[in-house]
């Protein structure tokens, strides 16, 4: 009977899906199904927009084909199961379990070489293992093509300049200069200079304007900054020789929004008369050490396009003045968006030192991975400890500061060498005008050319009337006296960047036909920043790790948000179907976040070093943001998911799905939120993957049962695990459960499940499993439980060492419940891994560690870990272990996932120090890996470079910013520690890694904010390690000849994971809509989709923020290391190749433009047909039209 009726369901579904399949197919034209490239030019917009609906419809149908397709399958493996059950052939053939080696090929896959290879284990048809009671899925692996391993081999051009070779040779002593303290006594013979070779002087004024540090953003603009603004579109209307530049954008929006007509047609006319420049012209002077690259190009993105839309300006040069030490990674960024030119400041002393003495502070800066010279960005250091007056002119800060007019006598600012500046009058100007040309031609001794750059500002300066007076007033005296004199041989003016690099470029290319032949080349970067003695700013990598937290959680959630809006507004634009009321209010929360995130990439706000109201505020936004992305991303996906989304029916404000994660209040972790499940009712999850690739993870929801069911978007049932939530140390939640799966989830897709109540005696013993439980508390008393859980015990009653496992590692832990030891399961090869919890104190000076400083007492001391209180919980989907100790609850995860997150070890430290005084925490590992003095950490999450721990250094030069990821390595083994926040790292001996948790200290370290560090907070810290062992026969890259090092493709897959995980919608409102949605095309495992962001309209009056019609696609191609397997991947590489039409078949129009990265410059114009040669470490940025 049970097989008759299961053969009459299979029968009625081929006949339904026939009938739907005959139905769509008669319904289509048949005249445009098979229409040439050349016809499709020849098409008007209209008939691109109705060969665009109908190119939809067709993937749609495709979509549901494969969806009936894949049903049908899955009703014929029933029907056989419930056949071989009837003969009984085999008793355990009624277990359906969904497959978990699924492969999304990519369609440019050509010959390939593999990484690696499937588990030959015992293997079963449903894609699982099963050991005694641990299920182990098969793991399947990224497809290699082998002439992707060519890039990674390949040797760099060599610079002139390679910092690592710097840093080998200096000594970094600190000898007393004279007047130049870090300096020396610089001479010059003054008859170089003659009637046709004059030194030319470009006298800069600017204000450095921090969008929060010691006030919050807005108190500055109402009290200083709108001041500053107002009064130069006043003082520099007065005289046309007057300059001026500005930088940060975020402070020209507020200002915009107040100012008349009048004075923004000034403002446009001192752009035009180059009076005025705006520099870099990002949302604000990014940090560059704990910033991602994402968000570094998102706010310089946000900028220019405002500055587009507004000022129509566009940025030439770059100027970080005050960031903590300078990344590589942002010459890159500038130099793909068109920039031409770029200046920096804050560079250890020793290495400024050294470049003034071999005249390199102007220099032509190329990535340590550039195999030819594309890349070179040209670049200006400024040679002196600071930006301010005193440190600009010359050598000699007392002089200097006689020339900083607002510290005249009266003014209530003062020179603190005691020597008052002085009005220049007929009396004095002679004298005055010599001795700052002194200075001047001294600091000229340090650079090729006769043209000499001088800053003329500070923070918040030009606020007063008066200061603009006496300023330019005073200057242009003593520029007049000095040009009148041909005998001085000088040519002295203001001038902005502009016309300083146009001076000097034409100097070059007079000496060597080449506007930059006169510079040398340079690679590296300029980390850790030492301002003078041994005070390294290595502090702010990790103060404040709260907020560095909140800052990537926010980067996910906009990414997530922005992709799926863009897609929702391409389908309605594909459909003729807008709905502008919702696409425009979202649209201002998507620039909200936008402008909110690039707020906080400020160099006193990632950084952790603003005072704590400011920080509060920067927190309080990111907050607002993230609730906002969840807004926009839960609102697009009701949209995608709808059936008829012809006749959509808006509601703004409705929350249709809400995320698992709830944000509530800005100074706490996210709660999960609980799926309260009725009987006779499923709750439905859709999981939403952002990433351009499919992927399988295992994923955990929150229920407030433990007899449940979940099925797949197939309604499949899922294999699953139930966990424990524990509320406090000893108490388990009889209401709330942990519910693991394994999702397989397609490139850029909606999937849906469900989740229901069963009764208890329905429960599926082979799909839903129980975790088993040990402990070891203070009262010896084992908890209480909920009754499912049957197997719980005493830590003290297993035998042998504790374990956690998967199909391919094994975590081996200690008596304390910490791992010892990471084991390979295929090949039985075993790994030290001890890790350990250090602190560290403050050195005894009156200088010391605080926000910026981090200046221990000594070598960091163990914490006790010792009598531990441990809860061991373990089950076939996840184990984990959770030790708390003082200050620290550590979890150690090990996930059963045939995707990334199950090829590593996965560890959350919940850090509270907030009853410690002068306190750092560090986590440092101990392993047998051989890397002697060498490991290597990343820049900005776009590229890794390699670290060398010099003895000659103290410990805290050897600390060094950890965006994304550190390794060591050594010829057999690679440890990588990837982080989700960023954070300090060094590893001061063979064999170790080290990351800072967290900082409290109780003083200032005299560097402006006026405070400690006393704000703590209870963080989460979460990581992925992995070990990989390279493979036999294939060369890696990374040796210790090179600078350039490149994760494993492994790596890059888990990075992203973290960074942008499967995000769970959790259904509010009964919906009849699709189960799934997806974007259809995929990306070779290599390139990433770094953003598909839409852009803004011109600001109207009625509507100051909308949604513009293009969208802006931003990709990048990784480097990666051949010489370890890329398990855990569903995706192969293909030599970079990728089109556009396979990626977005029916939801932009045909007429593609690459450009510039930040989109100021529009380049090649293409179709989406053309197939694209991405190269690698490449970031390509792509306008989109809506059909």
């Amino acid at each position: 009977m049970r097989l008759r009726m299961s053969s009459m369901v299979f029968a009625g579904t081929l006949l339904l899906a026939t009938m739907i399949l005959l139905h769509q197919l008669i319904n289509l034209p048949t005249d445009q199904q098979h229409m040439s490239h050349q016809e499709r030019q020849h098409m008007s917009n209209s008939e691109r927009k109705e060969m665009g609906v109908l190119e939809m419809r067709l993937k749609r149908l495709e979509q549901d084909l494969q969806y009936n397709q894949k049903a049908i399958g899955e009703i014929k493996s029933l029907v056989r199961q419930l056949t071989d059950s009837a003969n009984n052939i085999n008793d355990g053939a009624n277990t359906v379990l969904e497959k978990s080696d699924k492969v999304f090929p990519n369609k440019f896959d050509r010959k390939t070489v593999e990484g690696g290879g499937k588990d030959e284990g015992n293997q079963h048809g449903d894609g699982v293992h099963t050991v005694g009671k641990v299920l182990y899925n098969t793991t399947s692996v990224a497809k290699i093509q082998q002439d992707d391993c060519i890039f990674s081999q390949t040797s760099p051009m060599p610079a002139d300049i390679q910092m690592q070779n710097v840093y080998d040779l200096l000594p970094f002593d600190n000898p007393d200069g004279g007047a130049w303290k870090q300096g020396w006594d610089i001479t010059y013979d003054a008859k170089q200079w003659t009637p046709d070779n004059k030194l030319k002087v470009f006298v800069i004024p600017h204000s450095h304007n921090d969008p929060g540090w010691i006030k919050t953003y807005e108190r500055y603009f109402e009290e200083q900054t709108k001041f500053i603004l107002d009064r130069m579109v006043e003082k520099l209307s007065v005289d046309n020789k007057r300059k001026f530049i500005w930088a940060e954008v975020s402070y020209l929006y507020l200002w915009w929004e107040t100012i008349s007509e009048e004075t923004k047609t000034a403002v446009k006319r001192l752009l035009d008369r180059g009076q005025l420049e705006i520099v870099t012209g990002g949302w604000v002077m990014n940090d560059e050490a704990s910033s991602h690259y994402f968000a570094m190009l998102e706010q310089m993105v946000e900028g220019h396009e405002w500055l587009k839309n507004n000022l129509e300006a566009k940025p030439n040069n770059g100027w970080a003045i005050d960031p903590f030490g300078m990344s590589s990674t942002m010459a890159y960024l500038l130099k793909r968006m068109g920039f031409e030119n770029m200046l920096i400041q804050r560079v250890h002393y020793s290495i400024k030192k050294h470049f003034a003495k071999e005249k390199s502070l102007e220099f032509k800066w190329r990535q340590i991975w550039d195999t030819g010279s594309t890349t070179d960005m040209f670049c200006h250091m400024m040679p002196f400890y600071s930006y301010d007056v005193p440190h600009t002119c010359g050598p000699d800060p007392k002089v200097c500061c006689q020339f900083d007019f607002r510290r005249l006598p009266g003014s209530g600012v003062t020179c603190p060498w005691r020597v008052a500046p002085q009005p220049i009058n007929n009396l004095n100007v002679d004298s005055r005008a010599k001795m700052l040309l002194d200075q001047y031609r001294k600091k000229a001794q340090l650079y090729r050319t006769n043209v000499l750059l001088v800053p003329l500002g500070d923070d918040f300066r030009y606020e007063h009337a008066d200061e603009w007076d006496k300023q330019f007033t005073n200057y242009q005296k003593l520029f007049d006296h000095m040009n009148s004199h041909p005998d001085l041989h000088v040519q002295a003016q203001f001038g902005t960047l502009s016309d300083y690099f146009r001076a000097l470029r034409e100097e070059s290319q007079s000496s060597t036909s080449d506007d930059v032949g006169l510079f040398p080349s340079l690679s590296g970067d300029f980390f850790t920043y030492a301002d003078r003695d041994d005070h390294y700013w290595s502090g702010y990598y990790t103060s404040r790790p709260f907020y560095k937290n909140l800052d990537r959680v926010l980067e996910g959630y906009l990414r997530g948000a922005e992709i799926l809006y863009s897609l929702m507004l391409a389908t309605q634009s594909s459909l003729e179907a807008q709905q502008p009321q919702l696409t425009n209010q979202l649209m201002k929360q998507l620039v909200e976040a936008r402008r909110n995130l690039g707020l906080f990439q400020h160099h006193d706000g990632i950084t952790g070093t603003s005072k704590d109201h400011v920080v509060i505020d920067y927190a309080k936004k990111l907050l607002v943001s993230i609730q906002q992305c969840q807004n926009v991303m839960q609102q697009s996906a009701n949209y995608l998911l709808t059936f008829n989304q012809r006749s959509y029916h808006a509601e703004g404000t409705k929350v249709y799905y809400s995320l698992d994660e709830t944000y509530e209040e800005h100074y706490t972790m996210p709660s999960k939120q609980v799926i309260e499940l009725h009987e006779g009712q499923a709750s439905h999850i859709t999981f939403y993957n952002s990433l351009a690739q499919a992927r399988s993870e295992l994923v955990t929801i929150r229920t407030s049962s433990p007899y449940i069911q979940v099925r797949n978007e197939h309604e499949t049932p899922v294999r699953c695990q139930v966990d424990p939530v524990f509320e406090d140390e000893g108490t388990v939640s009889s209401s709330q459960f942990d519910v693991s799966f394994v999702i397989t989830a397609p490139a850029v897709s909606l999937t849906t499940f469900s989740v229901q109540t069963v009764a208890p005696d329905a429960v599926d013993t082979n799909l839903i499993s129980y975790a088993a439980i040990r402990v070891r508390n203070k009262g010896g008393v084992l908890p209480s439980t909920p009754a499912v859980f049957t197997d719980v015990a005493f830590a003290s009653e297993e035998n042998g060492d504790m374990v956690l496992k998967n199909s391919n590692i094994e975590a081996i832990l200690n008596t304390n419940g910490f791992i010892k030891t990471i084991k390979y399961v295929k090949g039985g090869k075993s790994q030290k891994l001890d890790i350990e919890f250090v602190k560290y104190g403050v050195k005894n000076h009156r200088e010391t560690s605080g926000a910026y400083l981090f200046l221990p007492d000594k070598d960091a001391v163990p914490i006790d870990m010792s009598n531990t209180l441990l809860k061991v919980i373990r089950g076939p989907l996840l184990s984990r272990a959770i030790v708390i100790i003082q200050n620290v609850a550590h979890n150690l995860l090990v996930k059963n996932s045939p995707g990334v997150d199950g090829m590593g070890l996965d560890i959350v430290n919940i850090v509270d120090i907030t009853k410690e005084r002068n306190y750092e925490l560090a986590m440092r590992f101990y392993t047998d890996v051989q890397n002697k003095d060498v490991f290597y950490s990343d820049l900005n999450g776009f590229q890794v470079t390699k670290r060398v721990t010099y003895k000659k250094l103290p410990l805290q030069a050897n600390y060094y910013p950890m965006p994304s990821q550190m390794f060591i390595e050594d010829d057999h083994t690679r440890i990588s520690i990837l982080s989700k926040q960023p954070l300090g790292c060094a590893s001061l001996r063979s064999g170790e890694l080290e990351v800072m948790l967290d900082r409290r200290l109780n003083q200032d370290d005299n560097r402006g904010v006026g405070q400690g560090v006393l704000d703590n907070l209870r963080t989460p810290n979460i990581f992925r390690l992995l070990v990989e062992e390279k493979l036999i026969n294939k060369e890696s890259h990374t040796s210790r000849d090179g600078q350039a090092a490149f994760p494993s493709l492994l790596a890059h897959g888990a990075v992203h994971s973290l960074l942008n995980p499967i995000y769970t919608l959790i259904q509010k409102v009964p919906s009849p809509g699709r189960q799934s949605w997806l974007l259809g095309g995929v990306l070779p495992c290599d390139v990433h989709l770094v953003n598909l962001r839409t852009m803004q309209n011109e600001p109207t009056p009625a509507a100051k923020i909308s949604a513009a019609s293009n969208a802006a696609l931003t990709l990048h191609r990784v480097g990666f290391d051949c010489g370890f397997a890329a398990p855990g991947l569903n995706c192969s590489t293909n030599g970079g190749k990728v089109r556009l039409e396979d990626l977005f078949t029916a939801y932009y129009s045909d007429r593609v433009f690459q450009m510039s990265l930040s989109l100021m410059y529009e380049g090649v114009e293409m179709t989406k047909s053309y197939t694209l040669s991405l190269q690698p470490m490449e970031l390509y940025a792509f306008k989109l039209q809506r059909l």
